[in-house]
């Protein structure tokens, strides 16, 4: 029996439960990986997608080969164009677009992702995290099996270097096509395949192995980093989108740096530069600031009343509009929360008196007349712990150039509680009620 089919006759062993689907490029390391998962009977539960990156002239042959290669051997093929993003060079807008297609698709069939990546791919991804100065996280690359946004990514290759991947093709007699962007020495990642790493393998023949055994180490210190993470969030009391700062500060600085990073990873933020983790570190300094932020490509962190929030930056823009909410129909909608009539985990009450209403954005300067005096609704809100942010997404509720109700706090003086509607805001996208 050849090693290949050793190999694949372990593939079954290996494979994780459930579909599996299939990252088919037509190059050699995913067309050999589809031969060697049909051959361990997986075929049954397996399918397979072909991203269409569009860069090249003939990208549509490419996605012809992959369907002929289906074909063959019967497995359903979904074929992805994508648009390629150049706002962070070629290299990242390629990987960005082809995730933001894979990882929704396995998502929504529940199954593994599979991917073709091998040890020289490995050595290639921790050299070039090493040289972008990334930590003990990045240097980890990438696991034999593992998870990201909830889906699980299963790389059955990755112990194997690219040399054995070429002599198992060609006694297998299979056929692929060789990506031409491969050649092209100006793409970072290309210069370091064809003339770094070749030199280093020539004065260090096990290059690849102990870069992939360095990051196998790296992976280990990864975890317990982890643990003591989790731990400390816990005696902090972190709860989702929120890290309280008070007891952060007892940590020690390494432990700070520790507990942030693995709690904006735990909120599927992109990983922060270390002088923008550092910004986020000290914002308790500015915690009588109520404009006090930290933004870095789409998400924030805000400082309110002795805690981290973070989310999204459109999360935090306020809202501006005028919208009439005529007397006996559904509420306007709104462009950061939504309305419901139920009273729900997370909702902002909100009482509706009777007549039409003009729903107005919050300014500074407005008030609300309660028990005979008019009081500022900055204030209002402010004893009632709205966070800045969200006092310019709310709506006031106003009748004839007057405000006559304000969520979270109430109606105006002379509005018949007894006939006022209850309604309730929620976080759009959150949970329905």
């Amino acid at each position: 029996m050849s090693d290949a089919a050793r190999f694949s006759q372990r593939l079954v062993e290996q494979a994780p439960d459930g579909p599996l689907l299939l990252a088919l490029s037509g190059g050699l390391d995913s067309s050999l990986l589809l031969h060697l998962l049909v051959q361990a009977g997986l075929a049954p539960r397996l399918c397979a997608v072909h991203i269409d990156h569009q860069l090249q002239a003939d990208s549509r042959a490419w996605s012809r080969f992959c369907g002929a290669l289906a074909d063959k051997y019967d497995i359903a093929l979904t074929i992805e164009p994508v648009t390629v993003s150049m706002a962070e060079g070629l290299e990242a807008g390629a990987r960005d677009a082809r995730y933001q297609v894979l990882l929704p698709l396995a998502r929504a069939k529940g199954a593994t992702l599979v991917l073709a990546h091998h040890r020289n791919d490995q050595a290639e991804t921790v050299l070039f995290r090493l040289l972008r100065g990334a930590g003990v996280q990045g240097l980890s690359a990438m696991g034999q099996h593992s998870q990201q946004q909830g889906v699980t990514l299963w790389r059955p290759l990755l112990g194997l270097g690219q040399h054995v991947l070429e002599k198992w093709g060609a006694e297998l007699s299979l056929n692929w096509l060789e990506d031409p962007s491969n050649q092209d020495q100006s793409l970072r990642r290309n210069y370091l395949r064809h003339t770094i790493l070749p030199a280093l393998r020539e004065r260090w023949p096990g290059a690849d192995a102990t870069l992939a055994r360095a990051a196998e180490h790296m992976a280990e210190a990864n975890q317990l980093l982890t643990e003591v993470a989790v731990q400390d969030a816990a005696s902090i009391g972190v709860s989702g989108a929120v890290l309280p700062l008070p007891r952060l500060a007892e940590l020690s600085l390494a432990r700070q740096r520790n507990v942030l990073r693995w709690w904006l990873q735990k909120n599927r933020a992109s990983a922060p530069s270390a002088a923008v983790l550092e910004q986020i570190r000290v914002l308790h300094l500015a915690a009588e600031d109520s404009q006090a932020r930290v933004e870095w490509g789409e998400y924030a962190v805000r400082v309110h009343q002795g805690a981290l929030h973070f989310a999204r930056r459109e999360a935090f823009q306020p809202w501006q509009g005028d919208i009439l909410w005529p007397e006996g129909e559904a509420p306007p909608d709104l462009p950061r929360w939504r309305w419901t009539q139920h009273a729900v985990e997370g909702a902002v009450w909100v009482l509706r008196p009777t007549g039409d209403i003009q729903l107005r954005s919050f300014t500074g300067a407005l008030t609300l007349r309660r028990n005979g005096l008019r009081q500022k609704i900055k204030e209002l809100w402010r004893a009632a712990g709205v966070p800045p942010w969200q006092r310019r997404q709310w709506p006031l509720l106003c009748r004839d150039g007057e405000v006559v109700s304000v969520p979270l706090v109430g109606l105006a003086d002379g509005e018949a509680l007894e006939r006022a509607e209850r309604w309730y805001l929620l976080p759009a996208g959150s949970a329905s009620d």
